[in-house]
């Protein structure tokens, strides 16, 4: 059965052109709070003292005060796996545009070329006295020189942030070419918005009006979850990764002669990661075997005492960049990836000396010990890849090979190694 990422990416894939629009859920995940959440900045602060236009006639300093220390949280965040996905998306020719409610240039910073700020951004701040303006790296310099308050060096005006107060007019050409991305568009996909702030809020009606259709990933619902063809209940950066996953093409490549050195430096900081909990980390899989072809992809087995990890080691193996997935549709082992929608590395941790351990040993030490093997599976693989799969399809149409290649080997490790009763 087909998991809400799975679905997602279906729906991409028959639904073009899609356009994006994202709101704070986006960028929750590099540090940047969201605001209407429970947690979140309007929580603990009333909008209408400190982000609307007359706030900041009334008194800028006070709006400073609000606004500096988020300008340097701002600053200095970086696009994460939900800005890095839509990238891929773009890169794939799936993705028309970004429409953006937030205004921290994360989008543009991971690599997205067509994006439309639509509550401005921090990109420049502005004088009111003489109309100078400034970019964000003299404003954050001023703020700290300035005590909070950024002053225009040439006329001492206080400097408005170029974003879009709650009173404040949205730029006309940014809202006329959302809502024209919103008509175009076939799927509108709604990510870590709750669609409470107009008029972009009013951008689905656009699409569904239009005859297109809307999809939604949030944490919490929006105001057009009953009308929505797909609704997933989560964090952006892991549904937008797996959904990405799912529509990106399976790449092989020649065998790398780095490969090895590549396991033994991520093999070093995993076994950190795990602790005394890991007995053994092999490298196994595709590049595990001299001059096999490959998709460019480690994958780390990690032998553990007993199957299972306390919270405080998964936390320490996902520091390091990886993603946990629990079983993941294969009973005995726990299962991380890494690098979102462009995969690096796959770590499987199974209990050691474990059937399971013993069949993906014997896959590889099969293909070690025989090349013509080796070779004839690479041939299996370049012929599914030729035929431009996505990474589930590849894996689909090589299994029948894959099942008969480990029949063999499994039948060729037990007249070597294989300990009494596995």
């Amino acid at each position: 059965m087909p998991t809400p990422p799975e679905d997602l990416a279906e729906l991409i894939r028959t639904n073009q052109p899609c356009v994006v629009l994202t709101g704070a859920g986006v960028s929750t995940e590099s540090g940047i709070p969201d605001f209407r959440s429970p947690t979140g900045i309007w929580a603990d602060f009333d909008p209408r003292d400190l982000a609307t236009l007359g706030a900041f006639r009334r008194d800028p300093e006070k709006v400073w005060r609000f606004y500096a220390p988020r300008f340097s949280i701002l600053a200095s965040a970086e696009p994460n796996r939900a800005h890095r996905a839509l990238v891929d998306l773009e890169e794939l020719g799936l993705l028309r545009a970004v429409i953006t409610q937030n205004i921290d240039l994360l989008h543009g910073r991971a690599g997205s070329r067509e994006v439309v700020e639509v509550h401005g951004s921090i990109r420049t701040s502005s004088c009111p006295g003489c109309a100078s303006a400034y970019p964000l790296a003299e404003v954050v310099a001023l703020i700290e020189t300035g005590r909070g308050a950024p002053r225009c060096p040439d006329c001492g005006s206080v400097l408005k942030p170029d974003v879009v107060f709650f009173d404040e007019l949205l730029s006309a050409n940014a809202i006329d070419q959302a809502f024209a991305f919103a008509r175009e568009a076939r799927l509108l996909l709604v990510v870590g918005s709750s669609l409470e702030v107009h008029p972009v809020a009013e951008l689905p009606e656009e699409t569904l009006d239009a005859g297109g259709r809307v999809a939604v990933v949030n944490e919490g619902p929006t105001r057009v979850d009953g009308r929505a063809t797909l609704r997933i209940e989560g964090r952006a950066g892991p549904v937008l990764a797996e959904a990405v996953a799912q529509l990106t093409p399976a790449r092989l490549v020649d065998y790398d002669p780095g490969w090895p050195a590549a396991f033994e430096s991520e093999r070093a900081h995993v076994a950190e990661a795990l602790g005394d909990l890991a007995l053994e980390i092999q490298h196994m899989g595709s590049t595990a075997v001299p001059g096999l072809a490959a998709k460019p992809v480690l994958d780390l087995l990690a032998g553990l005492r007993t199957l299972g990890l306390p919270p405080e080691r998964i936390a320490a193996v996902e520091r390091l960049g990886y993603e946990y997935k629990g079983e993941y549709g294969l009973p005995g082992r726990l299962f991380f990836r890494k690098g979102g929608g462009r995969r690096t590395h796959h770590l499987h941790a199974v209990k050691h000396g474990s059937k399971l351990w013993h069949r993906h040993l014997a896959f590889r030490d099969y293909l070690r010990a025989h090349p013509d093997e080796a070779e004839r599976y690479a041939a299996e693989k370049r012929r599914a890849a030729a035929r431009d799969l996505t990474a589930p399809e590849y894996w689909e149409v090589k299994k029948p090979h894959v099942d008969a290649l480990l029949h063999r080997a499994w039948a060729w490790y037990g007249t070597r190694e294989r300990p009494p009763g596995i």
